[in-house]
């Protein structure tokens, strides 16, 4: 008998660990194209197209794609529709970035680069439903944040693996970055592919009791945008800013960004597990606080308390993401897959329009006042949080 809990654990450990490894394998494809965009532009140039703007489109066509599909099939999923396995999404977003290596026609590019994104958009819906699933408001958090280091990972391992392969054989040697996609594919084709279908027509609300929840979800999900925004706006520009206004040299500058974007990886793990002790709107309100005056200190303290100040920055920032998820998940027990794919694919959506924003503003009054404004958006964050219809000390309240 005294063996079953220890069972249960070990197997609850290793699905974790087997979708925190599917989600590092999904979304290391993502950051590809980016890294590799500069090797492209002389080849698009070749084809008459020497826009940056056009040729930027192959990484704008994946977020638009995720902002897309990701709440579709969500909302398919809550209701039984089509649901792709987890496996088959990790292999169809390899294959379309592993095709980089041989396809340099920019619009055979722009088609891959979609459908890439359409596999990574049905992996996540997916995914955090199953681990809502086999979880309780006691463990959530922290089976999502390891779920989330996961992806940070491999998001974060992508450049490095591609700069090392581009630098090794050119183009043609992105063809090996199939295989971790197809080595992971494997492992999770042995567990679980799906979630369990269980329609929201099983959970009976009040019609009342609906808007309610509705309405909390929309509000954390402008609360959860706003962060976005700031983040991946800053992250996009970090480099030129450094580089730039700072007088950080280049390679000591990604350093530093690569620094923000793990110091962020670590936090949604810290973030995580705090939330299943002090409860989810605790460390929302602290991790948004506490990013306020560490965002200005970029910009407003001297080197190199500023530049100690941008990864803790970072790890404010992103505390909070999966949280956030857990959040609007709890707030929309009958709609989980729906819940997650928004959550994830709108502010992602905003991110991009951020950049665009950021861009525009910083021609007009400089890019250091650009990007310092934003921490307005955080402020916001915070004062929306502080009325945000949860309930304090969560899994108090659960008890």
């Amino acid at each position: 008998m005294t063996d079953l809990p220890c069972a249960s654990h070990r197997s609850l450990a290793k699905r974790i660990a087997v979708l925190a490894a599917g989600h590092g394998a999904v979304d290391f494809y993502i950051p590809v194209i980016s890294a590799v965009l500069p090797v492209l532009l002389p080849i698009f140039a070749e084809q008459g197209i020497t826009s940056y703007a056009i040729s930027g489109f192959l990484v704008t066509a994946i977020t638009i794609t995720l902002a897309v599909v990701q709440p579709v099939a969500g909302w398919l999923q809550d209701r039984g529709g089509w649901t792709v396995g987890a496996s088959w999404c990790i292999l169809l977003t390899a294959i379309a970035i592993s095709c980089f290596a041989f396809v340099q026609n920019y619009w055979l590019l722009l088609c891959l680069a979609v459908v890439a994104g359409l596999g990574n958009a049905m992996f996540h819906p997916n995914a955090y439903q199953q681990i809502y699933q086999f979880s309780t408001p006691a463990n959530r958090g922290t089976l999502l944040s390891v779920f989330s280091v996961g992806g940070s990972f491999g998001y974060g391992a992508a450049p490095l693996v591609t700069g090392a392969l581009l630098v090794w054989a050119g183009l043609p040697a992105l063809i090996y970055l199939i295989i971790p996609g197809i080595v992971v594919a494997f492992i999770i084709s042995r567990f679980p592919q799906k979630p369990v279908h269980e329609p929201s027509s099983s959970v009976e609300y009040s019609r009342e009791e609906n808007r309610a929840n509705w309405g909390s979800a929309g509000l954390m999900l402008g609360i959860s945008s706003l962060r976005t925004w700031v983040y991946y706006g800053f992250l996009t520009f970090a480099t030129v800013y450094l580089t730039t206004y700072a007088g950080i040299e280049y390679f000591f500058a990604t350093v530093l960004v690569t620094g923000m974007f793990y110091a962020g990886m670590i936090a949604t793990l810290v973030a995580g597990v705090s939330s299943d002790k002090l409860g989810r709107k605790e460390i929302l309100l602290i991790s948004y606080a506490c990013s306020v005056p560490a965002y200005l200190g970029i910009f407003l303290l001297p080197s190199p308390f500023s530049l100690l100040s941008l990864l803790v920055a970072g790890f404010f920032l992103m505390a909070p993401a999966t949280i956030e998820i857990a959040t609007v998940q709890e707030m929309m027990p009958g709609s989980v897959g729906l819940a997650s794919g928004i959550v994830i694919g709108i502010p992602q959506a905003l991110s991009a329009v951020a950049i665009v924003v950021i861009g525009v503003v910083a021609d007009t009054i400089g890019m250091p006042e650009a990007l310092a404004i934003q921490s307005v958006l955080m402020v916001a964050a915070v004062v929306l949080c502080v009325f945000l219809p949860y309930p304090l000390r969560l899994r108090r309240n659960d008890a």
